[in-house]
C-alpha cells in the first residue's frame, strides 16, 4: 500500500540475512539465540515472516502429557490413547421392540386360522418350550429365545398366549455385540469428546478417560496507555477458554515505575506452574515498552515482531523452556495476534486441530481488498446481499453472496471484528483481490444473520 509506514526497510540484504538468523534457527527446531543486547533490540528491526513465526510456534508447542478425569466433566475434552470396549456392546442378546420373546423354530405354521398355543412366563427365566415371555425394546432375552414376535401377532389370556403369525430366527433382536466387540475401539486417541462419545463410553460401564491435560496459561496485561478501560484481560480469557487453555493465573499489571515494572515482570516470568505465558501490552518499541527487554533477559527472544497486518508488534520467546508470547496493548491487534499466533500454540499443547476454529468457505470479492506486500493482512469483511443459509454452507462449501471489506486492516478497532461477518487473511506476496476473486473466508458464525444496522 502506498505510503504504508507499517512496512520495516532493510539497509541491506547481509542485514536481513542476520536478523532473520533467529528466526530461521526457529522454524528448523534449532535452539533459540541468546537474547539481544539493548543494542540490537534498538537496531532497525526485520520482521520474521508469518510461516516463520508459526513454524517456530510448531517447534514449541508438543502436545501436553495425559491427565484422568470423570466422564461427567469429559465433555470437550481430547482424548489422550485409544479407548477400547471392555465388553461387547450391547453384552447380551436384546429385544429391539416391545413383544414376546421366544424360539421362532416353534412359530413354524401359525396363522389366523391356525393360531398356535404358548405359556406365558416371566423373562427373567429359561424359557421352556413352547413358551414365551414379555419383552420390551433393550431388555436382554431369556435363555433359549432367539427372536421376538410382535404385539400385532399375538393375543394374551391370563396365562396362555395365542400366536398368529410365524418370526424367523433374529427377528427383532440385536445380537450381543452388534454395535461393538470387546476389545475393539470405542474412541480414538487425539478425538473431541462429543456427546455421543459420551453416551457410548457410558453404555459400555466407562466411568473415567484419559484426555490431554488443558495447557495452563500464564496471563499478564499491562494497562492500557493512555489510561482507558482494560478490554485485554476479558478478550483473552474467553479466547484461552474457546481454545480450551487453563487460566490458573491471570494478572493485569498495575502501573509503576518503568524499573519497579520491569522487576515484577521479569519476577513473575521466571516463576514455575504455567506451560505458557501471554503478556498483552509494552510489546513495542517505545520508552516504556519493556516487555521485549525483560524477556530478552530472563529468557530467550526468538521473534522480534511478525509481518501479520494487524497483530505485528508481536515478539515470541522462551523461559526455561516455556513458551512466551508478546502481544500488542491495542485490542485489534491483540485479537489478531491471538488468533494467528497464541491460540495455535494453545490449541496445539492441548492435543487440538491447530487450524484456525473457524468454518472456512468459499466466496467472491464485492468491493476491492487492498493489502500491502510483505505482510499478511487480516481483513475483516462483512457479505453483501446475502444470508449464509446453513444448508447451501454444508453442501457447496460456498458462501452466498460477495464480500467487502469493513474497513483497512489496520483500523477501526474491536467495532469491525464485530460489524464482520469473517475475514480474509491476503498472502503478503499479494497488494489485495480484485472484484470477483474467488477467497477464502472465514466465518464467525454458521449461520450469518449480519443487521442492517451496527
Amino acid at each position: 500500500m502506498p505510503g504504508d509506514q507499517s512496512k520495516t526497510r532493510l539497509r541491506d540484504p547481509q542485514q536481513a540475512r542476520g536478523s532473520l538468523a533467529g528466526a530461521e534457527r526457529a522454524s528448523t527446531g534449532e535452539a533459540c539465540r541468546p537474547g539481544p543486547s539493548p543494542g540490537e533490540l534498538h537496531a532497525p528491526i526485520v520482521r520474521a515472516s508469518l510461516d516463520q513465526a508459526i513454524a517456530w510456534i510448531d517447534a514449541h508447542s508438543a502436545t501436553l502429557g495425559p491427565e484422568e478425569i470423570g466422564l461427567d466433566e469429559a465433555a470437550g475434552r481430547v482424548t489422550a490413547s485409544q479407548i477400547l470396549a471392555p465388553a461387547p456392546i450391547p453384552p447380551a442378546d436384546r429385544a429391539a421392540a416391545d413383544g414376546y420373546a421366544l424360539r421362532a423354530a416353534e412359530t413354524v405354521g401359525a396363522s389366523d386360522y391356525n393360531p398356535l398355543p404358548f405359556a406365558l412366563c416371566s423373562a427373567g427365566d429359561a424359557l421352556p418350550a413352547s413358551a414365551a415371555a414379555p419383552v420390551v425394546s433393550g431388555a436382554a432375552l431369556p435363555g433359549g429365545a432367539d427372536a421376538v414376535l410382535p404385539h400385532d401377532l399375538a393375543q394374551a389370556s391370563g396365562a396362555k398366549l395365542e400366536v398368529f403369525g410365524a418370526v424367523p430366527p433374529g427377528w427383532g433382536v440385536v445380537r450381543e455385540g452388534r454395535q461393538l466387540q470387546a476389545g475393539e475401539g470405542l474412541v480414538n486417541a487425539g478425538r473431541v469428546l462429543l456427546p455421543q462419545h459420551i453416551g457410548l463410553l457410558a453404555s459400555a460401564g466407562i466411568r473415567r478417560v484419559q484426555v490431554v491435560r488443558r495447557p495452563r496459561v500464564r496471563l499478564l496485561v499491562f494497562p492500557p496507555k493512555p489510561p482507558a478501560l482494560d478490554a485485554n484481560t476479558p478478550l483473552l480469557c474467553t479466547l484461552i477458554e474457546r481454545d480450551c487453555g487453563a487460566l490458573p493465573e491471570t494478572k493485569l499489571l498495575e502501573s509503576q515505575p518503568r524499573e519497579a515494572l520491569a522487576e515484577a515482570l521479569a519476577h513473575t516470568l521466571a516463576a514455575a506452574g504455567a506451560d505458557l505465558v501471554l503478556i498483552a501490552g509494552r510489546s513495542g518499541h517505545g520508552a516504556d515498552d519493556i516487555a521485549l527487554r525483560v524477556l530478552a533477559d530472563v529468557g530467550e527472544l526468538a521473534i522480534h515482531a511478525v509481518a501479520l497486518r494487524p497483530g505485528g508488534p508481536s515478539s515470541m520467546g522462551l523461559v526455561h523452556g516455556a513458551p512466551v508470547l508478546l502481544l500488542p496493548g491495542d485490542p485489534l491487534e491483540c485479537w489478531s495476534a491471538f488468533e494467528m499466533l497464541a491460540g495455535r500454540l494453545i490449541r496445539r499443547m492441548g492435543g487440538r486441530s491447530p487450524e484456525l476454529p473457524y468454518a472456512r468457505r468459499q466466496a467472491e470479492v464485492g468491493h476491492k481488498i487492498v493489502s500491502a506486500i510483505g505482510v499478511v493482512d487480516l481483513c475483516r469483511v462483512r457479505l453483501v446481499q446475502a444470508n449464509i443459509v446453513q444448508a447451501n454452507i454444508v453442501q457447496a462449501n460456498i458462501a452466498q453472496g460477495s464480500v467487502e471489506p469493513v474497513g483497512p486492516a489496520e483500523s477501526g478497532g474491536l467495532a469491525s471484528a464485530v460489524r464482520a461477518d469473517g475475514f480474509v487473511l491476503v498472502p503478503a506476496a499479494l497488494e489485495g483481490f480484485a472484484p470477483g476473486t474467488r477467497i477464502d473466508l472465514f466465518v464467525f458464525e454458521e449461520n450469518v444473520r449480519r443487521a442492517e444496522q451496527f
